[in-house]
Parts: structure tokens; C-alpha cells; sequence
């Protein structure tokens, strides 16, 4: 297997070694067409390049799902596209909000769907691409927490407390849901136990959307679990050779919270633990890489679960992948 880099920075791609089945076949009913497609599967899968190249073959322009890249100011940790990239194509959503504005799956829902509905005006086809499993379940209507509501004073008590502690009583109540989590991710960990809290009963599993209603395209990219592994641990060093902890240390000189949401995701918290004395310089690239790859091994189990109209263990056939899509719209 051979790592190429590309530019020099995270865009990268790894070549050989890459087999298995594409299963293309649309689940739209006869003579519907896509209001929308989307690329999802783990992160460092590849998602962002196939949806590039997609849009520059079909007209399509693409519209950010993922909850750290929405954020502006978080580039390099969450893979952000580059300049040069969102300007081959329109990009939509990314750096919408400022690090202490709240983006819960129903407001990205809305900001979302007033995308999809402005691009479709121009005749072109929205693509949306991101891990955040979230955001996409919220959009396609299958959000589970979407008629529960919250307790800011419940969570600001709960935040008093530490993750462990939070971590242990949710898998006392709700161990299904604890299992899909880290004790770590304090955020989703921390919501899980207020909708326990709040409604007395365990999470719910998102509601099934109806396929006869299905107007959209869902392609995830699967690929093999060891040259995932890799890509990650390459990325990893890539985004950190690029400047990931100066990006850290000017987010953090101006004035964003090292608590705030963005701040918690995989990259900048181990960053900003070092920064603070809690974690060596010589174990940074190993922390964000295991952690990467256990987010990777989650966002895989959760888009097991979707259904999909194509999966992918590798985009090397992307002339064909084009065809496919083009057939459909």
C-alpha cells in the first residue's frame, strides 16, 4: 500500500491495495428523481474528494454535515476544504457560525434544508458530505430527540459534573446508548443523560424514515478497515506538520473557550490539553489518532444501520460512479 500526498497538506490518497464490491442500485421509486444526494461513511474516507468530483461532473454544489466544519476558525482539525476547493464549486454551511452559537441537529436541520431548497432553485444538485450521523438523521426525519425537550438548568448542573461520573450513571440507565459513546464525549454523553433524566426513559432509536417517500441519493464510502487506519495516522501527522497547534493557540488567544462545542472535537481537545500541561508533546499524534480511529469505528456501526443506495470500499472507479449518478438525475 502507498500513501500519495497531494500539495503537500492533508489532501491525501492512498493508492493499491483496494478491492471489494461497489453496490450501486437506486432505492427511488420508478421515475423519481433526487432531490438531493448524499456522501457520507467515516472520517479520512474520502467523502469530501468524491464529493467534488461529483459536483464538478453534475452540476451539484455542496453543503457541509458535519458539526465541527460548520464552525469558523476550525480548519485544519476537522479537514475543512480548502479555498481553492470552494471555489471550484459553491460550499454551503461551512464556517456558519461562530464558536459559541449553538447548532443542535433541529437548527442544522432547517439551515440545511433552506440550502438545499435555494441550490435546487438554481437547477443545480445539492450534495451534502459529512460523518455527522446527527445532523443527517435530523434532516432525513429521523431524529430521535426531535419532541423531547431540554433543561439548560439540568445541563448546567450535569456539567458540574465529571465525565466519568456522568458517563457511569448513563450506562447504568441507558447502557445501549452508552455503548455507541466514550466516556469522553462529554457533549453527547452529557445529552443522553438529560433526555434520560428528563422523560424517564432510555434514548430511542431514530424513527424509520418511509423509503416510498425517498428523495434522495445515499452513497457511503466503506472502505477497509486497515486502510482507513492509515489514512487517519496520515492525516493525523499531515494536519499537524500543517500547523494544527498554532491554529489551537490563536483560536484560543481569541478568547474561544477551550469548553466551548468545537473546541470539545477530536483534535483541537487533545490539543488544547497540551497546550495546558495534561498531555506530552511526544504522545499528541498518537491520542488524536487512536481517537480518530475509535470515531471512525463508531461512525462505521451508525452507518451500517442507513440505508444506502450505493457503497463504496474505494472510489477508483469514479468515472463509473459519475455515470451511475448521472443516470439518476
Amino acid at each position: 500500500m502507498v500513501a500519495e500526498f497531494l500539495g503537500g497538506g492533508t489532501k491525501l490518497r492512498l493508492v493499491d491495495g483496494l478491492t471489494g464490491n461497489v453496490i450501486m442500485k437506486s432505492l427511488l421509486q420508478d421515475g423519481v428523481k433526487p432531490d438531493f444526494i448524499v456522501v457520507g461513511g467515516p472520517t479520512a474516507s474520502g467523502k469530501s474528494s468524491l464529493a467534488l468530483e461529483l459536483a464538478v461532473a453534475i452540476s451539484g454544489e455542496i453543503v457541509c454535515c458535519d458539526s465541527v466544519q460548520i464552525y469558523r476558525g476550525f480548519d485544519l482539525g476537522s479537514a475543512k476544504p480548502s479555498k481553492k476547493e470552494r471555489q471550484t464549486v459553491p460550499h454551503h454551511l461551512f464556517d456558519e457560525f461562530a464558536w459559541n452559537e449553538n447548532c443542535d441537529a433541529a437548527v442544522y436541520a432547517a439551515k440545511a434544508k433552506a440550502a438545499i431548497t435555494l441550490i435546487r432553485s438554481k437547477g443545480r444538485m445539492p450534495i451534502l458530505v459529512g460523518g455527522t450521523g446527527l445532523y443527517l438523521r435530523a434532516l432525513l426525519g429521523q431524529q430521535w430527540d426531535d419532541d423531547i425537550p431540554s433543561d439548560e438548568r439540568l445541563r448546567a448542573q450535569l456539567d458540574e459534573r465529571e465525565k466519568a461520573d456522568l458517563f457511569a450513571q448513563l450506562t447504568a440507565i441507558d447502557p445501549r446508548r452508552a455503548a455507541q459513546l466514550h466516556v469522553n464525549d462529554r457533549f453527547r454523553v452529557r445529552r443522553a443523560l438529560e433526555i434520560n433524566l428528563l422523560t424517564g426513559a432510555p434514548v430511542r432509536e431514530p424513527k424509520t424514515s418511509n423509503d416510498q417517500n425517498r428523495s434522495h441519493i445515499m452513497i457511503y464510502l466503506n472502505p477497509p478497515k486497515e486502510w482507513l487506519h492509515l489514512r487517519i495516522n496520515l492525516r493525523t501527522q499531515a494536519m499537524l506538520d500543517e500547523g494544527l497547534v498554532d491554529e489551537v493557540k490563536g483560536l484560543l488567544k481569541a478568547g474561544v473557550s477551550a469548553d466551548c462545542k468545537p473546541m470539545r472535537s477530536i483534535g483541537y481537545k487533545e490539543v488544547a490539553s497540551m497546550l495546558d500541561g495534561r498531555l506530552a508533546e511526544e504522545e499528541l499524534e498518537g491520542v488524536i489518532s487512536l481517537a480518530t480511529r475509535q470515531y471512525a469505528k463508531r461512525q462505521t456501526n451508525l452507518y451500517n444501520k442507513v440505508v444506502c443506495d450505493a457503497i463504496l470500499p474505494h472510489t477508483h472507479n469514479l468515472p463509473k460512479i459519475i455515470e451511475w449518478v448521472q443516470g439518476l438525475i
